[in-house]
């Protein structure tokens, strides 16, 4: 079934890699600490590889994300044989609050939410995206985490709760996302529309679910949806 513009009544968005430049913002944080560490260290291409599938794995089982970062950059720093101090893994948390967003987003917010209900379904915690939301000046009326199902993404939980918390027919919320893995999969399953947000121009992976619409930023999406 195609998807057309007025059959969205809200538009609901994971956050960090979709509104937030989360691989920026890590990588502005690890930087400086492989450098300090040179020549011992990963290139941080290389560090950035080992370190994603390190913290997809912590999710499960549930703990706060604020642990989940603190472990998996241990751990990978570990991988490496690099010496990890409680400042820098600790310093990734209160880092995540400078993680910028992507040039389009606040824009693209706040043209989306003209005429349609906006919310977040994140696999962060409340305290952590409080800051960032609050430096998106946009009119989010919804929030789902992972910290109040105690289950993250890709789990169908969180969805579930955004549904609930929206109160509207979930064919007519729209989900965007950047992340197919933790995203596409469970709120197609719900009923949601799925919009994935190819910044990169990537090829969609052959195991993900097929999005009902492909944009290549935030600000597109704004323009599509009028």
């Amino acid at each position: 079934m195609t998807l057309e513009p007025g059959a969205i009544d809200a538009v609901t968005f994971d956050v960090y890699g979709t509104l937030i430049d989360w691989e920026a913002g890590i990588r502005a944080f690890v930087a400086p600490h492989l450098a300090r560490e040179a020549p011992h260290a990963p290139p941080l291409d290389e560090w950035m590889r080992r370190w994603e599938p390190i913290q997809f794995a912590l999710l499960t089982p549930y703990k706060p994300y604020a642990e989940v970062l603190v472990r998996s950059f241990e751990e990978t720093n570990t991988s490496f044989a690099l010496p990890s101090f409680a400042d820098g893994s600790t310093g990734m948390v209160r880092a995540l609050a400078e993680w910028p967003p992507f040039p389009d987003t606040i824009a693209a917010l706040r043209r989306i939410g003209r005429r349609r209900r906006l919310g977040v379904i994140s696999n962060i915690d409340r305290a952590l995206l409080a800051q960032t939301l609050g430096t998106l000046l946009a009119p989010i009326t919804m929030i789902a985490t992972a910290e109040d199902v105690h289950l993250y993404k890709p789990d169908e939980a969180p969805f579930r709760l955004a549904i609930e918390r929206l109160g509207i027919a979930p064919a007519r919320v729209l989900h965007a996302a950047f992340g197919w893995r933790y995203d596409l999969a469970p709120a197609r399953a719900l009923g949601l529309r799925t919009c994935w947000v190819n910044r990169g121009s990537s090829p969609l992976p052959a195991e993900s679910a097929q999005p009902d619409l492909e944009v290549p930023s935030l600000a597109a999406l704004a323009e599509w949806l009028g």
